[in-house]
């Protein structure tokens, strides 16, 4: 079915716009009722469009839940839940992991973006994959409000925090491989994730940014000289991460040079390569630039030629079809994966 018909209702593209507002805006698109009651303790995974993504086809995203939705189950792989109590806030996750999965196996947190929940970023990227055909585990835990802390002169959470107990706690209860923990993140979760990265260089052994570039304040204060493999996933016609740069964010190709000069990647080293237009359906072409003879690590850029601010490869692009064009040539779920699994920590 092509990507522009798959919620074609204006109904349904309703959301969506909601959504552009709500990320560019600072999250004012929706005003709470005035008699309702506020909430006793920090509501954690709010999804700020609960309401108006209810009108969704329920086996699009699933009913809503305390974790945002129901995430649709990936055969041979099971769900789970957990809480863990971060600067004094009891925080929740979800979770995917496959079933009899071996001792040492790879982690993968997935960090929603801004306004949205585990599950429904579970279900938009299809991450249970990860578990099913790979042995990872997969962590989704939400962000207080829907809103990580991505920037460090800003936010009252401490999600680095909070990512780090919660990464530390589970790789030893359940046996994992700790020097195999990845992180990806979509928006502003792509943003959270180089903050993490930034924050606790020796947690991470790579990561994966999509629709989000590096905050100069983030950059400007990126700890410690350990190299990172980074993949990054940019739209060019992306209205709310222009992949040219903001006003104190860099640019796409600025950020996969900054992270190419910590990974001491050799000067003129960057070279791009087209990706074949599969989908000649869905209004973008993609290309993917490397750099090479990194130490011991890799940096990548997959740009989305006519691309929005999306997932690409995702089945759910009518989700977030007023966001821009989703790409149909690259499954970023799956090149994020094979991109970093090769690395683990030293």
């Amino acid at each position: 079915m092509s990507r522009s018909l798959l919620l074609p209702s204006c109904r349904a593209l309703f959301p969506s716009m909601v959504l552009l507002l709500v990320l560019a805006g600072g999250g004012r698109a929706i005003a709470a009722p005035t008699d309702s009651p506020a909430p006793e303790e920090p509501t954690l995974g709010t999804d700020l469009l609960d309401g108006l993504i209810g009108e969704f086809p329920g086996e699009l995203l699933g009913p809503v839940g305390p974790l945002g939705g129901v995430i649709t189950p990936t055969p041979g792989t099971e769900i789970f839940t957990g809480t863990i109590v971060s600067g004094g806030i009891t925080r929740s996750y979800a979770g995917i992991r496959p079933i009899g999965a071996p001792a040492g196996a790879p982690v993968l947190v997935l960090l929603h973006p801004r306004a949205q929940s585990p599950a429904r970023t579970a279900n938009l990227t299809r991450i249970g994959r990860l578990a099913a055909d790979y042995g990872a585990w997969i962590y989704l835990p939400a962000a207080v409000a829907a809103l990580w802390s991505d920037h460090p002169l800003t936010g009252l959470v401490d999600d680095v925090g909070f990512l780090d107990a919660l990464i530390t706690r589970e790789v030893a209860a359940n046996d994992l491989d700790g020097r195999r923990v990845y992180a990806a993140g979509y928006s502003n979760g792509g943003f959270m994730v180089q903050r993490l990265a930034c924050d606790r260089p020796s947690l991470l052994a790579g990561i994966a940014i999509v629709a989000a570039t590096i905050r100069d304040g983030v950059a400007n204060r990126c700890g410690g000289p350990r190299r990172l493999p980074v993949v990054m996933f940019n739209g060019t016609l992306d209205l709310l991460t222009l992949y040219g740069g903001s006003l104190g964010q860099k640019s796409a190709p600025a950020t996969a040079a900054f992270w190419a000069e910590r990974n001491q990647c050799a000067p003129g080293s960057y070279t791009v390569m087209a990706i074949p237009d599969r989908d000649t359906r869905d209004g973008t072409t993609a290309n993917v630039g490397r750099y090479g003879r990194c130490a011991d690590s890799m940096v990548a850029l997959y740009t989305i030629n006519n691309g929005g601010h999306t997932w690409p490869g995702t089945e759910l692009a009518g989700y977030t079809l007023g966001l821009g064009a989703t790409s149909g040539d690259v499954d970023a779920t799956l090149e994020l994966w094979r991109q970093l699994i090769p690395y683990a920590r030293r």
